[in-house]
């Protein structure tokens, strides 16, 4: 049974009312960095508090910024859970792995790691060559997804071209944090040069994370969750990308869940997509998940998240087309080789 949206959704628990106070503004520090409600990080200089030799005035505005951000993220749970309970779910876990919900806070959190405290002035001969870097790939995406062909239904053409930037985004920062990809260079970068390339990229594919769920509620809201008759497969299974990229907001995935799961059943959405979803859902609100798609690091080697059913796990992967789970780990182990000791 996959029931999510009725009583058989074994997190239906309804909540009291939660009162919610307006995400905070931002310290002057980050004043310089943000323009038009998008965030730059510029020189970092909004850093210079950590690091050693600073003056007392860039350690209150560094400490500032933390404690801005504390209060950022006290903000934004706050509004996911009333979210969440406006659905009648009650979050179970601490919603620690939900990434923050404004879109500046979670910017300003993207840092780079890692750094070498004791040397600003070699920080600031860093953040100069891994710019130009950035900012030429970023220009790439730009000019690539303007130049998107649209010539068929409105939805569909919207929803692959929507594709387009996001997947590149996320090719770059595989590239930058030094994993193969044809026909690009391997960047020749010291850690720290490295981790400053891949907050920035963070930070980029962050903003388009946001603008691809606001974009796709609207869709939603207009024309319920788009069906394979109407957008075609690739354009449905971009939506399901967005959704599963819409992490900053749980209750809006929850939405889509309760949208899919009907839908399944008539080919109209994909069944193994549903079952990433629902797993990549539940493990953020639940700490649990159904059909073993969640995997993680474990003494070097990559092991199932947290299931709601070990025995059944098989049976619910069979219902949804998916091998078995130790055909999947096998699988993930020859692919991904061993991983690191604990997760990153």
């Amino acid at each position: 049974m996959l029931a999510i949206g009725s009583k058989k959704f074994n997190l239906l628990v309804l909540c009291a009312p939660i009162l919610i106070a307006a995400a905070p503004p931002p310290p002057a520090v980050l004043a310089p960095y943000i323009r038009d409600g998008r965030f730059d990080p510029g020189d970092y200089h909004w850093l210079r508090g950590e690091f050693d030799g600073a003056t007392a005035g860039e350690v209150a505005n560094y400490q500032s910024m933390l404690a801005w951000r504390l209060r950022c993220r006290t903000s934004d749970m706050a509004e996911t859970r009333s979210d969440l309970a406006e659905l009648g779910v009650s979050a179970g876990a601490t919603l620690d792995t939900i990434p923050y919900r404004s879109l500046i806070c979670m910017q300003v959190s993207s840092l780079p790691e890692p750094l070498n405290l004791h040397d600003w002035a070699g920080f600031e001969r860093d953040v100069a060559s891994v710019r130009p870097i950035v900012q030429s790939f970023l220009t790439a995406v730009s000019m690539g997804e303007n130049a998107a062909v649209l010539n068929g239904p409105v939805t569909r053409d919207a929803l692959n071209a929507r594709a387009i930037a996001e997947q590149t985004l996320r090719s770059g920062l595989f590239w930058v944090e030094g994993s193969p990809a044809d026909d690009m260079p391997v960047l020749k970068l010291t850690p720290q040069q490295r981790g400053i390339a891949v907050a920035q990229f963070a930070i980029a594919l962050e903003e388009r994370d946001h603008a691809n769920t606001a974009w796709l509620k609207q869709v939603v809201a207009k024309g319920g969750w788009p069906k394979r008759s109407q957008v075609g497969d690739s354009a449905a299974k971009t939506a399901w990308l967005l959704v599963q990229h819409a992490d900053a907001d749980p209750a809006f995935q929850v939405r889509a869940l309760r949208l899919m799961e009907p839908l399944v059943s008539t080919g109209e959405a994909d069944r193994k997509n549903f079952a990433y979803l629902y797993d990549r859902v539940m493990l953020k609100i639940a700490g649990r998940q159904r059909y073993s798609t969640q995997l993680t690091c474990r003494d070097g080697r990559l092991v199932p998240e947290a299931l709601e059913d070990e025995r059944k796990v098989d049976t619910y992967r069979q219902a949804v087309g998916m091998s078995t789970l130790a055909e999947y780990e096998a699988h993930a182990a020859q692919t991904m080789g061993p991983c690191p000791a604990s997760p990153r």
